[in-house]
């Protein structure tokens, strides 16, 4: 048994993917991030063919912060309100797939949509209770992604302090349009690509600018597809709680 695990903590050490895969958090130290990979990108569109077409024009960025109460902040009022509509639309999408008014032939596909769906309900309805609770947290903080004016990705961030002053910043929800989101997973035309890319950039060059405390960023995620793109910025595997070596 012994002689196993051995083998077992040599092939994570190989294949860190195992470990996230349990894990399910990525880090990224910020002093080893170059300016040049955290510029804002152009977003990728699909047209009626599917085929993939660069715009023009960047992402555009917005943060918004839980310092003062909805009542005193329009753009955390607006946001309010914009999470409550994705909250209905995402709920509507799921039903049209389960009643079959939205036809997905592929048995694959179909779960893969759904659980992408769900998954995003569950962190809208979460980011939520923030407004409805009129949360106060100066070190809580939304990140949104916008094309042409319409959110394409939301990103809910929290710093943790610690006595160091060595602060870490968590990106504990990322949410999507959940038009998007379907129209990513079907490849209709419209899907907006990349944007996940560029938020994690905008909060990189938010927090290097504004405060300087912070030296990590830690995000927990669960789509393949947003695990691919943080790896990419060079956000790695901290660790596997699980053994205790």
């Amino acid at each position: 048994m012994a002689k196993f695990l051995k083998y077992f903590l040599v092939i994570l050490i190989f294949n860190p993917s195992l470990c996230f895969a349990v894990n399910n958090s990525l880090f990224l130290d910020l002093t080893k991030v170059s300016e040049e990979s955290i510029h804002s990108i152009n977003p990728i569109t699909l047209d009626s063919n599917g085929d993939k077409i660069i715009l023009d024009t960047l992402f555009i960025s917005e943060k918004v912060s839980l310092d003062k109460p909805n009542e005193k902040n329009e753009s955390r009022r607006m946001l309010k309100t914009k999470i409550k509509s994705y909250i209905a639309r995402n709920r509507e999408l799921i039903k049209k797939i389960n009643s079959g008014e939205i036809v997905i032939p592929d048995d694959d596909l179909k779960f893969d949509t759904k659980r992408d769906l769900i998954n995003n309900q569950r962190f809208l309805e979460s980011s939520y209770e923030d407004f409805t609770e009129n949360k106060i947290e100066s070190n809580i903080n939304y990140y949104l992604t916008k094309v042409n004016d319409e959110n394409v990705i939301i990103s809910r961030t929290e710093i943790d302090e610690d006595l160091s002053d060595v602060n870490t910043l968590e990106v504990d929800l990322v949410m999507s349009n959940p038009d998007n989101i379907l129209k990513n997973r079907l490849n209709l035309q419209g899907a907006v690509k990349r944007a996940s890319v560029d938020n994690i950039r905008s909060i990189i060059r938010d927090i290097r600018t504004n405060n300087t405390t912070i030296k990590r960023v830690t995000a927990y995620v669960i789509s393949p597809i947003l695990e691919s793109n943080y790896r990419r910025m060079g956000f790695e595997i901290d660790y596997c709680s699980w053994i205790n070596i």
